[in-house]
């Protein structure tokens, strides 16, 4: 009996540090200003064996959201009267005033 006490114990450790693990890779995730950035930080998620607990499974859903913001920041506009765009040649876009 003793024996399962500690084992329980040294388990409930292990989860405790791998959601410690989740969580500081969830922030560093979200605090990325870039997708390679989110991306090399998911990288060190660390291997889960078993059902993963349901923090850790909060965790990672808020690390795909942070992601998926960083995914829209990333891709390029289609409004074609977005100003940042630049027009190119052969473009529908107007040229600007100083081109002839």
């Amino acid at each position: 009996m003793r024996c399962a006490a500690l084992i329980a114990i040294a388990l409930l450790g292990c989860r405790d540090e791998t959601l410690r693990q989740v969580k500081a890779i969830r922030d560093e995730v979200c605090a990325c200003q870039t997708v390679p950035c989110g991306e090399e930080a998911i990288k060190r998620l660390p291997k889960q064996d078993g059902k993963p607990h349901h923090r850790a499974q909060a965790f990672a859903a808020e690390m795909i959201t942070c992601m998926s913001k960083l995914y829209l920041k990333d891709r390029p506009s289609e409004d074609p009267d977005d100003p940042a765009e630049p027009s190119s040649p052969g473009s529908s876009a107007p040229a600007s005033p100083k081109t002839p």
